[in-house]
C-alpha cells in the first residue's frame, strides 16, 4: 500500500482593515474584478429609468446637494443631487432619454 503525501496548499497573504492573514485563496477570488473607488466627478444612473428634466448644463457651477436632474423609474420621480461642489463639464443625457443602470449621466470638471 503506497501512501502519497499531498503537498500542503500554498498560503497567500490577505490584508484587511482588521489585520493581515495567511490563507488559501479560491480561483474565483483570485480572478475577481478588483474594487476601485468611484470618481466623485462622475454621476451614474443607479436604476433604469426615463430622464424627465435636466436642470444643469455644461459650465454651470453647482453646490453640493443642488438638483442635477430628475428621472422617472417604477412610477416614481427620483432626483439626482450633486455629490460635490463644482462646475459641470459634460451632460450626457437629454430629457426623454431612457437609460439603463450604470450609465454615465454627467461629469464635473
Amino acid at each position: 500500500m503506497s501512501t502519497k503525501k499531498e503537498a500542503a496548499p500554498e498560503l497567500e497573504t490577505l490584508a484587511t482593515k482588521h489585520g493581515t492573514y495567511k490563507t488559501t485563496l479560491t480561483a474565483k477570488y483570485r480572478n475577481r474584478t478588483p474594487w476601485h473607488a468611484k470618481d466623485p466627478r462622475q454621476v451614474f444612473s443607479f436604476i433604469p429609468g426615463t430622464i424627465t428634466t435636466v436642470d444643469v448644463k455644461p459650465g454651470d457651477s453647482v453646490k453640493e446637494g443642488d438638483v442635477l436632474l430628475t428621472f422617472k423609474a417604477m412610477k416614481m420621480h427620483n432626483t439626482y443631487r450633486s455629490p460635490i461642489a463644482g462646475r459641470v463639464a459634460k451632460v450626457h443625457v437629454t430629457e426623454g432619454d431612457v437609460v439603463p443602470k450604470g450609465v454615465l449621466l454627467l461629469e464635473f470638471e
